[in-house]
């Protein structure tokens, strides 16, 4: 009887890799399909949510909804850009109306923190819910500036007059007019410092030290890892990018620490042989205990990428989602 059960179980486990292996096809499919409309879709997650790390929060979230909801589909041909920003506008109201209703039901607890701190975040939920715009101001703004059709094809498509179009723009342009920072918390310089002095000095267990054991790495889009256990093992998101395992031995890579609009965060700099030094990705870190609790890994996110780079004055360089396609994958 144990021998069957396990001749059933490891049926089960082969089904559930080849479930897994064609999801992970699929989604690369559909990765590859929607390249050419990220762009777009990154400035309008960027309108709306006013800094670029909430904006490639809801890029990735559109994305996953997106991708989803294709199961219920009819089999049609899909316009990208419409159906990513319609997607995009519904999760971006879902979440603001969220949080306004947190910040009000805070207000509400006697306990909780002072007048001046609670107006603060009834004020930052008000200005967050200004940013829903009506239908036509919303479609609007998609059209002619994300979208960059003329005034004349707005109206169109919209089925009205160009007068009320250029209404509508002004409306929803003064809405989206007052950028919102992030108010996500920050980890402190010096652990991400001590953290690159260990990376460049490949010593994994002043690594370890920076880091809980419970660590998850996630690569946006890419895969996920988690757990120090894996931070030896070349074939893992942890062990191969923070140890620079690459199947290239010409890749020289190092890491520094920079401060982008107040936050720090670790840029890594790569060069193949005798070639330009360029920054290919960014590390964005969540502190727990005064250590690394969570990394986010950006290199597949061109958008944002490009947006600190040039903020900082730095050479990006970005690649294409089929060139990750198979390098990394969820632990």
């Amino acid at each position: 009887m144990s021998n069957k059960t396990d001749e059933i179980s490891a049926g089960e486990e082969e089904r559930r890799k080849d479930g897994q292996a064609h999801m992970r096809q699929a989604w690369f499919l559909y990765l590859n399909d929607i390249e050419p409309t990220r762009p777009r879709l990154f400035r309008y997650c960027r309108k709306l949510t006013g800094n670029v790390w909430d904006a490639e929060d809801l890029v990735q979230d559109t994305l996953l909804r997106g991708f989803s909801n294709l199961a219920l589909e009819d089999n049609r041909d899909i316009a990208w850009g419409a159906y990513l920003a319609r997607t995009a506008s519904n999760l971006f109201i879902d979440q603001t109306r969220r949080q306004s209703h947190a910040s009000l039901e805070e207000a509400e607890e006697p306990s909780e923190p002072s007048v001046a701190e609670t107006a603060a975040a009834i004020r930052d939920g008000g200005r967050k819910l200004m940013t829903v715009l009506s239908p036509q101001e919303r479609c609007a703004i998609v059209l002619k500036d994300v979208f960059e059709y003329t005034l004349t094809e707005t109206a169109s498509l919209l089925e009205t007059t160009e007068g009320a179009v250029k209404a509508a723009l002004h409306r929803g342009r003064e809405k989206l007019a007052d950028p919102t920072p992030s108010t996500r918390p920050a980890p402190s310089e010096a652990l991400v410092q001590r953290f690159v002095d260990a990376f460049n000095a490949a010593d994994v267990n002043a690594m370890r030290d920076t880091m809980l054991q419970t660590v998850t790495a996630e690569v946006f889009a890419l895969g996920t890892g988690r757990g120090l256990d894996n931070i030896d093992k070349p074939d893992r998101w942890i062990g191969a990018c923070l140890n620079g395992h690459s199947p290239d031995p010409t890749r020289q890579q190092r890491a520094e620490c920079a401060i982008f609009e107040g936050m720090p965060i670790v840029i890594l700099w790569r060069r193949f042989g005798e070639g330009p030094e360029n920054m290919e990705e960014i590390w964005r870190f969540h502190p727990q205990d005064g250590k690394i609790a969570h990394i986010w890994d950006y290199c597949a996110c061109p958008e944002t990428l490009e947006e600190v780079g040039q903020a900082l004055g730095y050479p990006v360089v970005t690649r294409s989602y089929s060139t990750y396609q198979g390098e990394l994958g969820e632990e």
